[in-house]
């Protein structure tokens, strides 16, 4: 620690070894090879050295719980009785068999008009109510992939900005092979677009406490996708500045080029509900953030 005090200090590396070789265990210069002069000196650089490491040290655990609170939380929501303690509804709550049969139908057709229709119901009642079989859910957003229309303009990008509030996801293809299809998401989780400002923000709120990463965005509305990059993080309003190596494995911008472009490849937006599928192979359904808190 006294070579880095040293350091500090601006010495050259002769007058650093004299300082080190000069002093005692009590703390005191001796002689007028001291260099760094006064006790406050000396008090002063042990504090920017303290205040460093305490920093790394914060940030280091700071991201070692936001890892394990986010393995916890994605180990219990793909568990089998994830739904039921979400909503206190049986698991063995299941959709009507004329709704189940239109989802076939549109399934094993190309998925006409009443199917999508259809599918779209499905979806805003089981974002309202969290009480519909997690693979019916997932079955409708494919049946809406496959009507996808993709002549003419969607209409997505104008329904998109405002806040939605993260329902269901089966994360990425790597989770679904590791610990099963997630199902209903048990914490508060809400995505901001604003269109008109190309901002995206993704955020995770557990009380008091919330965890935010933000970035711009790009819309391609021939393809419906939406394409961002995330820049910021933000712990409680405040930025925290990161190296690059964590940046780039926390998915975020960096030095280090995507192994696949962050996206969401839209299938349905509307007044209620949005639903898309994410570059790593996943789905989400999202509920307007105003009817969630309804």
């Amino acid at each position: 620690w006294k070579v880095q005090l040293l350091k500090l200090s601006g010495k050259s590396m002769r007058e650093r070894r004299g300082l080190v070789l000069h002093r005692n265990w009590g703390g005191q210069a001796q002689g007028p090879s001291s260099g760094l002069g006064t006790d406050s000196s000396w008090a002063s650089a042990k504090r920017a050295i303290r205040e460093r490491r305490l920093r790394w040290q914060a940030i280091c655990l700071l991201l070692a719980a936001v890892a394990t609170c986010r393995h916890h939380v994605v180990a219990w929501a793909s568990s089998s009785s994830a739904p039921n303690r979400l909503t206190g509804i049986s698991h063995s709550v299941r959709m009507q068999p004329a709704a189940r049969a239109m989802l076939q139908a549109g399934s094993e057709l190309d998925a006409n008009a009443d199917s999508s229709k259809g599918a779209l119901n499905i979806l805003a009642d089981s974002a309202l109510t969290k009480s519909g079989d997690p693979e019916d859910v997932f079955e409708a957003i494919r049946v809406l992939e496959k009507a996808k229309d993709r002549s003419g303009k969607s209409g997505f990008a104008d329904f998109l900005t405002g806040d939605w509030r993260l329902i269901y996801t089966t994360g990425t293809k790597k989770t679904e092979s590791e610990i099963g299809r997630i199902n209903y998401v048990p914490i508060t989780a809400v995505q901001r677009f604003d269109m008109g400002k190309n901002f995206i923000r993704n955020g995770i709120y557990l009380g008091p406490i919330s965890l935010e990463f933000e970035g711009s965005l790009r819309w391609m509305e021939e393809q419906r996708r939406l394409e961002f990059d995330f820049e910021d993080l933000k712990i409680c309003g405040v930025s925290l500045p990161l190296p690059d190596f964590i940046r780039s494995a926390a998915g975020m911008k960096s030095s280090t080029p995507y192994k696949k472009q962050p996206a969401f490849n839209f299938v349905a937006v509307d007044e209620r509900i949005a639903a898309a599928r994410g570059a790593g192979g996943g789905v989400a359904l999202w509920l307007r953030n105003e009817l969630a808190q309804a």
